[in-house]
């Protein structure tokens, strides 16, 4: 049955991991698995995205795999049934993760015939993206996608790239996929730093031409013996 993809359209050392382990819940042996992911990485390292787990559904009343949110990300995440082309299941939606909030969503299912494990990591201005995609267990024909967006331009990955700043992977069921990708912005930590020391030499500036101005306007304008003189 075709279904199309609605969702592809100052610390040098410092790593930051997370994973995500995307899954469903046992499917029957005839249900045909359905998984779209769709991440956003920002320039301040926080993710958002959405991702979808579904199957066609095995009798009248079927609502498909059903996703959970953890407790500590409500607010940030929630979870909404989803139904298409003969697809029944649950969508997650979640925004202003940190990779650590991230590597939480692996909470979410459990009893899964295939997952992705996905790791967010930070060395200087290098940020990658590692993980695989197991899929041994899920049946033929299941389609699958992760789709990735990163807020600079990737200089290396083994999936499909569909921009300069995202890509694509398909992998096949039955299967063992690595997947990766790698780019390169300014950590937010540092630019944090930055602007704060920008903002303490304005202010030292301003300070300094205040308290000059104030010494000028307050000098002593007395006239001198030798002015009194003619």
């Amino acid at each position: 049955m075709p279904l199309r993809n609605k969702m592809r359209s100052p610390r040098w050392s410092r790593f930051a991991p997370a994973s995500l382990l995307l899954a469903a819940v046992l499917l029957l042996t005839t249900g045909c698995l359905y998984t779209d992911a769709n991440i956003r990485l920002s320039e301040d390292d926080r993710l958002s995205g959405r991702i979808i787990v579904a199957q066609e559904p095995t009798e009248e009343n079927d609502q498909g795999p059903q996703l959970r949110v953890p407790d500590s990300l409500y607010g940030r995440a929630r979870v909404q049934r989803w139904s298409d082309e003969g697809y029944v299941g649950s969508e997650l939606i979640f925004s202003d993760l940190s990779f650590t909030d991230f590597r939480q969503l692996g909470q979410f299912a459990s009893d899964a015939p295939g997952s992705f494990d996905l790791r967010f990591t930070r060395s200087g201005n290098v940020v990658t993206m590692t993980g695989r995609a197991d899929l041994r267990n899920v049946p033929d024909g299941s389609p699958v996608t992760l789709a990735v967006s990163f807020p600079s331009n990737i200089t290396t990955t083994n999936g499909e790239m569909t921009t300069n700043r995202s890509v694509v992977w398909t992998p096949a069921p039955g299967d063992l996929t690595s997947l990766r990708a790698e780019t390169s912005y300014t950590d937010p930590n540092t630019r944090s730093f930055a602007g704060w020391t920008g903002l303490m030499i304005a202010l030292s500036v301003a300070a300094a031409v205040i308290v000059g101005a104030l010494a000028w306007f307050s000098r002593d304008r007395s006239p001198k013996p030798s002015d009194l003189v003619h």
